[in-house]
């Protein structure tokens, strides 16, 4: 799957990255206290030198450890699109063991994501994006705006006139998504008119 290569192949270069960096990192602190221990006078000169590398080697530590951007514009839209095809969890996906009800406040984002369950397993079975009414692509396109906004990937379960549920869905190997989280993220999307965990239906 292209997304989960994608994962890898950043995985594997923050690890290349590291391994090369971390020991002249470590080496250029050994040496530095190596002279202040000999008591070899450290000058202005060389701690203006020292100072500026020490905060750059840092920062590059630090950027080299934080996770990939989310995607963005079109393909936000790919990833939930794809993720709402497909029968979850899976070997590359969980999901979280509770749910969220939304609401959005535009009635026609709600129709646009009006969806029994029995249509949604109909169509992850299709695995066909020309299957899906055409009103669907608006309400993907929410999915994914806030996706993009917030970092929260939603797998839906159903959907009617008023609101819908759905389950949060992260790569099989990362932690399990917070439900409390993302509650707290999306509370603030003036998209979203209502919002609450729904536990009653956790495995």
């Amino acid at each position: 799957m292209e997304l989960r290569n994608n994962t890898i192949s950043w995985e594997q270069g923050r690890s290349s990255y590291l391994s090369q960096f971390i020991p002249l990192l470590f080496l250029g602190m050994m040496r530095l206290r190596l002279l202040c221990r000999k008591g070899i006078h450290v000058n202005s000169i060389a701690q203006r030198s020292y100072a500026p590398l020490t905060l750059v080697a840092l920062s590059c530590l630090l950027s080299a450890c934080s996770p990939p951007p989310v995607a963005e514009g079109a393909a936000a839209f790919d990833v939930v699109a794809e993720i709402n095809l497909q029968n979850l969890p899976s070997r590359d996906w969980q999901l979280s063991a509770g749910t969220l009800q939304l609401s959005f406040c535009r009635n026609k984002i709600n129709d646009a994501l009006l969806a029994e369950a029995e249509d949604l397993n109909r169509w992850r079975l299709v695995q066909e994006a020309s299957a899906l009414p055409e009103r669907r692509t608006l309400g993907l396109q929410q999915l994914a705006a806030i996706y993009q906004e917030h970092n929260v990937l939603l797998w839906q379960e159903w959907g009617t006139v008023s609101s819908q549920s759905y389950r949060l869905a992260a790569p099989a190997d990362a932690p399990e998504p917070s439900l409390i989280d993302a509650l707290a993220r999306l509370g603030r999307d003036d998209a979203i008119c209502y919002s609450a965990i729904d536990s009653s239906q956790e495995d």
